[in-house]
């Protein structure tokens, strides 16, 4: 086991630098049931994760109880629509707490018999090793594993093993928002009023407010994150990362474009997601552990 001084010469650090395994922007809680969260302390990501998961509650309240039971209810669609919505919303939460949640991919503390030391490099901010496609987050203050971005919405950065969670909460962002607005549409010009849902409850009596709001931001839900899913999916393809793409992190050059013809789409997919079925990447549960792929093990 590494001591402390050996870690800190390791990593190029000072022995008078105060040693942590995690950023000072960093907190970690082992919660029964939910297992080891990575949180960042960031008072605007707080703030903006917060509005995620409120928009999240409110699009879920008024198209399922004002919306589709009352209709439901009336008989007038089937209760596979329902469900579908259901588990729409279901996944999506999931897959943003998982986003947000998960080590994103910090770079671990090793030793140089453990690495090739080929394709590894000092990084010039915390001055610990990493892949040379790692990056430093200056908002998380460390290095995390083939960075893509960092999301304020999600509260955390876009790494090598949270990347498949987020293109998950991506994909059913899209899909939430698109069936959001499909059933607004269908609530506004094609089904007939509720007959057995009361009339005279504040949801049902100001409903046109309610559905109004939530029928742009769907609208605006489903164009956004399509957009996104259409990035994502084209940077997955190509072998390469967000700021590989608007040319923040150069250590990649051409090697991203070189490795996308030699590997197909679903070797690709595969390094996102980690082994397992294809079927099994569909839905937002367990973990990867891509840091282990960069070190030794003879």
């Amino acid at each position: 086991m590494l001591t402390q001084e050996a870690i800190q010469d390791n990593v190029g650090i000072s022995k008078t630098t105060q040693y942590s395994e995690f950023s000072d922007r960093i907190k970690v809680k082992n919660i029964p049931f939910l297992g080891r969260l990575h949180i960042v302390r960031d008072r605007e990501g707080y703030l903006a994760l917060s509005f995620t998961t409120i928009y999240w509650i409110y699009g879920t309240f008024v198209n399922l109880f004002i919306i589709l039971l009352p209709h439901y209810y009336d008989k007038q669609l089937p209760g596979e629509l329902v469900l579908w919505f259901c588990f729409l919303s279901g996944m999506c939460i999931i897959s943003l707490f998982k986003a947000s949640t998960t080590n994103p991919g910090r770079v671990p503390l090793i030793e140089d018999s453990q690495i090739d030391i080929n394709h590894w490099e000092v990084c010039k901010t915390c001055r610990r090793k990493r892949p040379k496609r790692a990056h430093h987050c200056r908002r998380c203050n460390q290095c995390v594993l083939r960075m893509d971005h960092h999301c304020p919405w999600i509260n955390n950065c876009v790494g090598e093993e949270n990347h498949w969670a987020f293109t998950l909460l991506l994909i059913y962002a899209f899909l939430l928002g698109l069936t959001g607005f499909v059933i607004n549409m269908l609530h506004f010009w094609w089904w007939p009023k509720c007959v057995t849902c009361d009339k005279e409850s504040f949801f049902i009596k100001h409903q046109i407010w309610f559905v109004y709001l939530v029928t742009g931001l769907g609208a605006a839900m489903a164009a956004l994150m399509g957009g996104q899913v259409i990035v994502q999916h084209t940077n997955i393809l190509l072998n390469q990362t967000t700021l590989e793409t608007m040319g923040l992190n150069q250590t990649m050059g051409s090697h991203s474009h070189e490795s996308s013809k030699s590997n197909p789409a679903y070797a690709q997919y595969k390094d996102l997601c980690g082994d397992g079925s294809p079927f099994c990447w569909l839905f937002p549960f367990g973990s990867r552990r891509a840091a282990q792929k960069y070190i030794n093990t003879v």
